[in-house]
């Protein structure tokens, strides 16, 4: 059971639980009340998960740099609602579900933005601009598994924060710059974007197929697609995801920091099995009308640059648990997202993942 401050925590969801549920059902009788069929104390924590992304030294083992996406972390919670059936069946109908799992997630992260050269006080104009996200995101999540491994998975998110200087980007680099006395320090603030209060709104839909065996390993795909908008991003999105290896877990794919987790399950496949390692493979591709760390700020003046409309995206990585605790590392690879960008991005992810639901 969770205690009273934890109760209080979750009360945000009530709100992105009431725009998942059609408007026709919150009509319903029982629906008005959503306490009624939804208790807190009932809610139980899943897992936590840190995350560290980084495009220099200790995470990107390919280069070290500090340009465009150069860093970002957070923090993130999943939680088991334990819906009652009636409530269940609102969320998950059962024309389109059979036997759905559901889970909340709850995070805190920071996405860190630079331009090409950070000791240069006075960037080109046809440069990234500097910018930092700052924002809380919390999602619901419902989930099939079938007895064939196929299955499917709806994530909704909703992010608030500030973008700008409250985001607190440049006090962040600058700490994480000055506890390594090698690194350059970062000179190019005074041009980020301006403060701006944050709303975006996040759906995708993950499918997965049956599992295969070749030499003793199982693999399984898992298809995506989704979009983002708000006034951060407007883009749409598909990636695939390939998983071979020991053990694979019974979700959706691995956690994500620019994407998500899977808040539904643990990252157990079979209770029986103390450990689990393997290997995955991503490739992406977003469709972008708006990005606001290109575009600049929608009503103060900022710098900008011209956005490219297609960028691509590939990532590989491994994960590996024993017990309750999981580790995960990747490497990803992206084209260029501004016309005036010179070549492509590179950076590495950290991310561990401690159980609770056994």
């Amino acid at each position: 059971m969770l205690n009273p401050k934890c109760r209080r925590l979750l009360l945000c969801f009530t709100p992105i639980l009431s725009f998942v549920v059609p408007p026709v059902l919150a009509q319903e009788p029982g629906m008005s009340e959503l306490d009624e069929h939804w208790r807190l104390d009932r809610i139980t924590l899943r897992s936590a998960s840190a995350y560290w992304e980084d495009d220099g030294t200790y995470v990107n083992v390919f280069n070290n740099e500090d340009r465009y996406y150069t860093s970002g972390q957070g923090i993130e919670l999943s939680f088991d609602p334990h819906f009652t059936d009636e409530l269940a069946s609102k969320l998950a109908p059962a024309d389109d579900w059979t036997d759905p799992r559901f889970g909340l997630g709850l995070a805190l992260k920071q996405h860190i933005y630079t331009g090409i050269q950070i000791t240069d006080p006075n960037p080109p104009l046809d440069d990234h601009p500097y910018g930092g996200y700052l924002y809380l995101a919390f999602s619901f999540q419902r989930s099939q598994s079938n007895d064939d491994n196929t299955g499917k998975h709806d994530h909704f998110e909703l992010d608030l924060g500030v973008v700008g200087e409250r985001s607190q980007a440049e006090a962040v680099q600058l700490f994480i710059h000055n506890l390594f006395p090698d690194n350059d320090t970062p000179q190019g603030w005074g041009n980020q974007l301006a403060n701006e209060l944050a709303v975006n709104f996040t759906y995708e839909r993950t499918w997965r197929s049956r599992k295969g065996n070749i030499g003793g390993l199982e693999f399984d795909m898992l298809p995506a697609v989704g979009f983002d908008v708000g006034n951060v991003f407007i883009r749409a999105r598909g990636r695939t995801t390939i998983r071979v290896g020991k053990s694979l877990p019974d979700n959706f794919g691995p956690a994500s920091f620019l994407g998500h987790k899977d808040h539904t399950v643990s990252v157990f496949a079979d209770p029986g099995q103390d450990w689990s390692v393997y290997g995955y493979a991503t490739l992406g591709a977003d469709i972008v009308a708006h990005n606001i760390f290109l575009a600049g700020n929608t009503f103060a003046t900022s710098r900008s640059v011209d956005i490219e409309p297609f960028v691509a995206q590939i990532t590989v990585g491994v994960l590996a648990r024993y017990k309750c605790i999981e580790f995960g590392w990747a490497q990803t690879w992206q084209t260029i997202e501004f016309e005036t960008q010179p070549n492509g991005q590179t950076w590495g992810s950290w991310v561990a993942n401690l159980v609770f639901e056994f």
